[in-house]
Parts: structure tokens; C-alpha cells; sequence
């Protein structure tokens, strides 16, 4: 298993957003939200609805929309 290098750089951003975040319990709680919604809608949907391609492939590509979303809301969430 090889861990790709945006999946990399979007878990250091999204531990940087967390440690800058005025209200870290706040912010972890929405990105993880965040994430594990993004992640099951897009394994979920073509996987086991549509029942089209590689479940593998599908699960990465998961993670990585998944933490791209929780980048996104910590960002949307640094000013509150």
C-alpha cells in the first residue's frame, strides 16, 4: 500500500488548521463530520448502488475527497 502525496499533504493541513483553530474541539468535530460524510457518499454511491468499478480504487479516492472536505472546513472554520 502506498500512501499517495496529496493524501499526505492534506492530513498536514488539516492538523495545522486544528492546532491554529482558536476552538480546536470545535474544528476537529466538523472535519471529522465532514469527512466521514464525503467519504461514505462517494464509496457508497458507486459501489454499492451503482455497482460499477474497483471498490479499492473507489475507497482512496474516497479518503482523498474526504480529507480535501475536511481541509475545506477547517478553512471555513478558522475565523468563527
Amino acid at each position: 500500500m502506498v500512501t499517495s502525496p496529496m493524501g499526505i499533504l492534506l492530513f498536514v493541513a488539516a492538523v495545522y488548521l486544528v492546532f491554529k483553530s482558536p476552538k480546536r474541539t470545535e474544528t476537529v468535530y466538523r472535519m471529522v463530520t465532514a469527512f466521514l460524510a464525503t467519504a461514505l457518499v462517494v464509496v457508497y454511491v458507486p459501489v454499492f448502488v451503482l455497482r460499477i468499478g474497483n471498490p479499492e480504487a473507489w475507497g482512496r479516492l474516497a479518503g482523498l475527497v474526504g480529507l480535501l472536505a475536511a481541509v475545506i472546513v477547517g478553512v471555513g472554520n478558522r475565523g468563527r
